[in-house]
């Protein structure tokens, strides 16, 4: 691990009760994994479920915790992203309380700051949702 949940917010500009990432797990320029545990007191919890927002939101938020830990690492400290457009969205299923959703990013293309990114959240090695975004670094 990483980035430990007591120093993710240190990476990501979302604050509580925002925050859809616990640990940031593998970061390199090819891409990241994180960590997510889903809680029953999570804003987008829902019948016993955590919702399709708070999983694209997990997924953006990797991203952000990926690319503020190369930040940091290349002395540049965390950059600002914008979700620039998010497609091919594909949801399989949605996670239980108490478990835990492990995130993964590729990035598959870049042209100055502008990332294109596929994203996947799996549990219990079960697919939940995938998708590209195209993220923007100010």
């Amino acid at each position: 691990m990483i980035i430990e949940k007591e120093n993710i917010e240190s990476y990501i500009p979302q604050r509580f009760p925002f925050i859809m990432i616990d640990s940031l797990i593998h970061a390199d320029e090819s891409g990241f994994i994180s960590s997510f545990q889903v809680m029953e007191e999570n804003i987008f919890s829902e019948n016993g479920f955590l919702t399709e927002p708070a999983l694209i939101e997990n997924i953006a938020q990797t991203c952000a915790a990926g690319f503020g830990f190369i930040g940091q690492k290349n002395n540049e400290g965390p950059s600002i992203g914008y979700i620039g457009s998010i497609s091919n969205l594909t949801v399989h299923q949605l996670p239980d309380y108490g478990t835990t959703i492990i995130t993964k990013i590729e990035i598959t293309n870049s042209l100055g700051n502008i990332f294109l990114i596929k994203g996947r959240n799996t549990c219990n090695e079960n697919l939940l949702i995938e998708c590209e975004m195209k993220i923007a670094l100010a």
